[in-house]
């Protein structure tokens, strides 16, 4: 256990009166603290550091139990007042991005466009002309595309935000190079097809890359554990809770359900229609109906703002 926490959270709470409500609340941000130093000291945090940071997270601890009003025997619900404490926080204490984080991302995306610099020059004006050294700079430079777009990825993961906490290092260099071997397969492949005309060159050259970049990230983003804030986490429960009314209503789910089938199937025979009359390159646009319509239903059946006002105003 790291006495640094429990030692902060005396300090904080001193000189407030020992009320159940108090200690209550006290309990509740010890366990979200001891959580939070779990996650800074498995990535590399000193335990002491981590304890100091997560404390400083959470913003001024001590008003907010002065402005919950623990003493006056009122009800405390610590965990909603823990998470909106950290939400004060981050919108008092926005973060910066860092002068190196910026430059190294104007560098990389430079790089990038200045990869397809000689590649374009002999597609515009060389024309086919045999300059080998233009055509040897066409083939080489968009293979830095790749590794620039890695840097990039992991280089804005391991940077925190005012909604999310930093990466570990090392899991977004991890990240990072995932990135810039799938990419740098796929601009492999490409390659190999233009210049030997052949899709099966591309396959042989770009699907080695493709397939360890893709394996890599996807055991990467499926052990990847949650880097929220806590405001953004009761934010994300808040928005959740309006599903939760199909689930107490299941009379409104059915109506959606039926609602969202006939909905589908006008939009198919609408694109079939207009796929077989006016053109297929029009058809989509009935798809495209058919799913605003439905988020319009869904959105409306999900909240239902104005009849469910209408109608306590009656009431």
């Amino acid at each position: 256990m790291n006495t640094s926490v429990h030692r902060l959270l005396d300090e904080a709470f001193a000189g407030l009166p020992a009320t159940d409500d108090v200690q209550d609340l006290k309990e509740e941000i010890r366990a979200n603290l001891l959580d939070r130093v779990a996650e800074l000291t498995a990535g590399g945090v000193d335990a002491d550091d981590a304890a100091r940071r997560a404390v400083g997270e959470l913003g001024d601890v001590r008003a907010l139990v002065e402005d919950a009003d623990a003493g006056s025997g009122a009800p405390v619900a610590p965990g909603p007042g823990v998470t909106s404490a950290a939400a004060a926080a981050a919108e008092r204490r926005r973060v910066p991005p860092q002068r190196r984080y910026v430059a190294g991302i104007v560098v990389a995306a430079v790089v990038i466009v200045l990869a397809f610099v000689p590649f374009a020059w002999v597609m515009v004006t060389l024309a086919g002309q045999a300059d080998v050294g233009w055509l040897l700079l066409a083939i080489w430079a968009p293979l830095l595309v790749g590794p620039a777009v890695g840097w990039i990825v992991g280089a804005s993961l391991a940077r925190e935000t005012a909604t999310s906490y930093g990466m570990p290092r090392r899991r977004a260099v991890a990240f990072g190079c995932a990135t810039a071997l799938l990419l740098t397969g796929l601009i492999v492949g490409v390659e190999g097809y233009v210049l030997f005309a052949s899709p099966g060159w591309g396959f042989r050259l770009g699907l080695p890359l493709l397939v360890a970049g893709g394996a890599w990230l996807a055991y990467l983003v499926a052990t990847q554990t949650n880097r929220h804030k806590p405001w953004v986490l009761e934010q994300a429960r808040a928005h959740a809770e309006a599903a939760n009314r199909f689930e107490e209503d299941p009379a409104a789910a059915a109506r959606f359900g039926i609602y969202t089938a006939a909905v589908w199937v006008v939009a198919f025979v609408v694109f079939l229609v207009l796929g077989l009359t006016v053109g297929w390159a029009w058809s989509w646009l009935a798809l495209v109906g058919g799913f605003v319509v439905m988020m319009l239903m869904l959105a409306t059946m999900l909240f239902g703002v104005g009849r469910e006002g209408g109608a306590r105003r009656a009431g």
